[in-house]
């Protein structure tokens, strides 16, 4: 199988990192790629920033969801679990957050939006480190 194979040699050199994304003094490896799903909204723009700046990549690929008038968490039977998750939510706008990174050397790449069936939205946002350009 195709894919055993290649999780196995990625398996090889991915060594996790167990990191506080808040710290100001934050030490990250390099990385020609950073991805970064349903995070910023739990770090904040200026985490992130700092966290890319860290590992300063090639290429950062982020997904953030848009909430149309309704609460960043969908209702469920488990919604009681997230009670207090909002002390720390951060809503992401796509526009700041490009200038957020723009501000780091980052141009805006790809962006393509995903319609959720509950009126929110995921956004992908690809960024350039500029001094590649």
């Amino acid at each position: 199988m195709n894919v055993q194979r290649d999780i196995l040699s990625w398996i090889a050199f991915f060594k996790p990192v167990c990191a506080d994304l808040s710290e100001v003094n934050l030490k990250l490896p390099y990385a020609d790629l950073l991805v970064a799903n349903l995070l910023i909204e739990y770090i904040g723009y200026e985490c992130f920033q700092n966290a890319v700046k860290t590992v300063h990549p090639k290429y950062v690929s982020c997904i953030i969801q848009i909430n149309k008038d309704t609460s960043f968490v969908s209702d469920s039977p488990y919604l009681h679990v997230f009670d207090r998750l909002d002390e720390i939510h951060h809503q992401i706008q796509e526009d700041e957050l490009a200038g957020a990174m723009q501000k780091i050397g980052y141009i805006s790449g790809t962006t393509d939006v995903y319609d959720l069936p509950n009126g929110k939205k995921l956004v992908r946002l690809d960024f350039i480190n500029s001094a590649l350009r």
